[in-house]
């Protein structure tokens, strides 16, 4: 069989990247599951052919594989960012605290979408259970490296990360607002850490992330 050859666009089609497919794709991701990334359906809500798709994109598993990795960058990437900008423990578990409520850098949604396929794939589980590996040892990290024992560090990080990740499967953070989460961040410090947070750095966060502070 001769290998598909993609026609090439006409001069009046719209100019595409590989960016739009995976755009569209995460949008359909999104909004109902992974047996709506199909290359027919992102090609008519793009106003385009099939054969655009394969200027880009070898098959459907490649363009798959790319959701996946634009998870991974999106959502792992920004939490080591955060861990590993930070100096104290006050600071690098408050800059994880800011990642998780800012949606616009930690996506709950494209992490649960994400779930919700691997439940149906196994080479998705996989790469799942890689990454919340690869988000718990970097937590882990953090522990250790401001004087936790290694099994404390590892079972702390295990708390704290499998705490977060149950508050968006269960959609706790649609029945509570930011403010009520922050009225009980020395709380949850503490339970997470074992230390008492220090007041000012704790006031200067809840000042940063809410319009009308927490006092």
């Amino acid at each position: 069989m001769r290998p598909f050859a993609p026609q090439k666009p006409s001069k009046s089609a719209p100019r595409l990247g590989a960016e739009n497919w995976l755009s569209t794709a995460l949008d359909a991701l999104l909004r109902g599951g992974i047996e709506s990334v199909q290359i027919t359906a992102l090609s008519r809500d793009l106003g385009v052919t099939r054969g655009s798709f394969y200027w880009h994109f070898e098959s459907r598993e490649a363009l798959l594989e790319a959701l996946l990795e634009e998870w991974r960058l999106r959502n792992t990437g920004v939490m080591l960012d955060a861990l590993t900008t930070a100096d104290s423990l006050d600071d690098a578990i408050l800059a994880l605290f800011a990642v998780w409520v800012d949606h616009s850098r930690f996506d709950p949604k494209l992490d649960q979408a994400i779930r919700d396929w691997a439940r149906h794939d196994e080479g998705v589980r996989t790469a799942v259970k890689l990454e919340d590996d690869a988000r718990v040892s970097a937590i882990a990290a953090l522990f250790e490296k401001h004087g936790y024992a290694q099994a404390e560090a590892f079972i702390r990080a295990r708390v704290i990360y499998f705490t977060q990740i149950s508050f968006y499967a269960l959609r706790v953070e649609e029945d509570e607002t930011l403010a009520e989460r922050m009225s009980y961040l020395s709380e949850y410090f503490l339970c997470f850490t074992g230390r008492e947070i220090d007041a000012d750095i704790a006031s200067a966060y809840r000042k940063a992330n809410l319009k009308d502070p927490v006092s």
